[in-house]
This record gives C-alpha cells, structure tokens and sequence, in this order.
C-alpha cells in the first residue's frame, strides 16, 4: 500500500507542477495578446499604406518582470475580491480559448468583440483596476522607451 501511495505522489508530482496559478497564466495570456495586438496594429498602418518597418523594429518587450507581475498580482486580487476567484479563473479561460480568435481579427473589431470582463465587474472598474495597478502605465513606458509610440506617430502622420 506505501509503494501504491509513494508512486501516486511521484506520477502526481509532475501534473501538479505543470498547473499554473492564474498569475502564470495571466503573464503568458498577456504577453501573446500584447504580441497580437503589436502585429494588429503593424497590419493596421500597412494596409493604410504606411511604412511597417520602423514599428517592426520597435516593437516593446513584452516579458513579464518583477514590476509587471506585482501589477499583475494586484489586477487579480482586486477582480477577486469585486467578483470571486471563480469569475477570474473563467475569465482566464475565456481569454485562453479566445486567442486563435483574436490572433485573426482586425485591430478595429477587437473592442467590439471582445469582452472578458468578469461577472459582476463593470468595464468602468476594469479600467480603473488596470490603471490603479499600473498596467497601463507599463505597458506606455515600455511603448514611449522603445520608440515605438514615436515610430506609430510617425506613420500616423505619413498617411
């Protein structure tokens, strides 16, 4: 009976450690749709006839550091505590199976298809939640230091 229990933990052992919290898994969902909305809006300025290439070079690192995982953590922990655990851990789910989708959408559909607000959050107090915990203020540094905001403007301005 040990030797049935001690294999059980050991087989177990590897599919608890491939399980990720939902700061793993939001990290990764935003990095990919970070990574697709760059690319949407490069085909953004390509089909209006601009020129792709200085944002190409410019696209910002989308990696996740410690400063972006407290931002992270704090989203998380403010959608948990107005909606549930539950509701964030469908969110994360719905934003997961949605990214094939997203991937093939044009930059000015995204807004209108695209809802994963929680039950019970307001898209109001999504936005005030992303921007208390700084997420937004990260992700335009990031933009504005690797001259990538510079290099859209520019493009703006060519068409």
């Amino acid at each position: 009976m040990k030797n049935v229990l001690a294999a059980s933990i050991i087989v177990m052992c590897p599919i608890a450690a491939l399980a990720e919290t939902q700061i793993e898994k939001l990290e990764r969902l935003s990095v990919a749709m970070n990574d697709i909305m760059f690319a949407a809006m490069i085909d953004m300025v390509e089909k209006e006839g601009g020129n792709p290439e200085p944002l190409r070079e410019t696209i910002p690192d989308s990696t996740w550091d410690d400063e972006y995982r407290a931002a992270g953590s704090c989203l998380l922990d403010k959608l948990a505590a107005a909606s549930s655990t539950g509701a964030v851990d469908q969110m994360l789910a719905e934003m997961d199976e949605a990214l094939p989708q997203i991937a093939s959408m044009d930059i000015e559909n995204m807004d209108e298809e695209l809802d994963f607000t929680p039950e019970g959050i307001s898209d109001d107090y999504m936005i005030e939640a992303n921007d208390e915990c700084g997420l937004v203020d990260i992700s335009l540094k990031r933009m504005e230091e690797s001259g990538f905001t510079a290099a859209m403007m520019q493009s703006m301005m060519d068409n």
